[in-house]
């Protein structure tokens, strides 16, 4: 019976100690009492964002969050699309199969209320000089 609990149990035996990063978490939940404002400029980056990128024409799917993607759909591409970004100094996530389908690979990108205006609009700018010599645009 042991083995067949420790086997079948995989919340146990995956289960680990929180990190102390997670008091991080405690401490961000007091945050959104005590200091509002991060959340609306949260929101305000979010929305500014999204919609530079879809002025653009880019496909960034039905995301409401922080974390939005721009769909490049071919591999190869996504993977010059990455480089060029890291290249002019913008962090994003490639995705690619088998997180996603193989013709849905994306750049994933996450907006915080500390990111500028001018980090925003670096990206867009980096986002459309792309769009110019790869063709990337859905719209």
């Amino acid at each position: 019976m042991a083995s067949f609990l420790k086997f079948q149990s995989r919340q146990h035996i995956f289960s680990v100690t929180p990190p102390p990063s997670s008091f991080g978490i405690l401490k961000a939940i007091d945050l959104i009492d005590e200091e509002p404002f991060w959340k609306d400029r949260l929101w305000d980056n979010i929305n500014y964002f999204k919609k530079g990128l879809n002025d653009l024409g880019l496909d960034t799917g039905i995301t409401c969050s922080a974390i939005i993607p721009v769909k490049i759909g071919d591999q190869n591409k996504m993977w010059d699309i990455g480089r060029i970004l890291l290249e002019e100094g913008v962090y994003t996530n490639p995705i690619m199969y088998p997180a996603v389908a193989r013709k849905d690979a994306r750049i994933r990108m996450t907006v915080t209320a500390r990111h500028k205006r001018e980090h925003l609009d670096k990206t867009l700018n980096v986002f459309d000089d792309i769009n110019k010599k790869l063709h990337i645009a859905k719209k």
